[in-house]
């Protein structure tokens, strides 16, 4: 996978462009914070599982595909850096 959006531009997508509602609208019908919709938006921060309740029964989806969208991020984000975490791995297994 090659540098995929961040799930914020996803929802940004779907709700500003797709639905045509403004950041406060739209926290509004997700009841949550214009803040915390915000931060979302703008990628710093990701989708929690509270979210994508939230997502899936605004946007009738399913909650695992924000769940999945986020762990995809996520596993990209690591995986550019998870050579500097150096363990051993155990010789056998427990």
């Amino acid at each position: 996978m090659n540098n995929p959006l961040h799930p914020g531009e996803i929802v940004k997508d779907a709700l500003i462009d797709g639905a045509k509602l403004n950041v406060t609208k739209a926290a509004k019908k997700l009841k949550v914070s214009r803040t915390a919709l915000s931060r979302l938006l703008n990628g710093h921060t990701g989708i929690s599982p509270e979210m994508a309740v939230r997502l899936s029964k605004l946007l009738n989806t399913s909650i695992e595909m924000w769940i999945n969208l986020q762990a995809q991020y996520d596993v990209w984000q690591i995986s550019r850096t998870a050579h500097k975490i150096k363990i051993k791995p155990l010789s056998k297994a427990a």
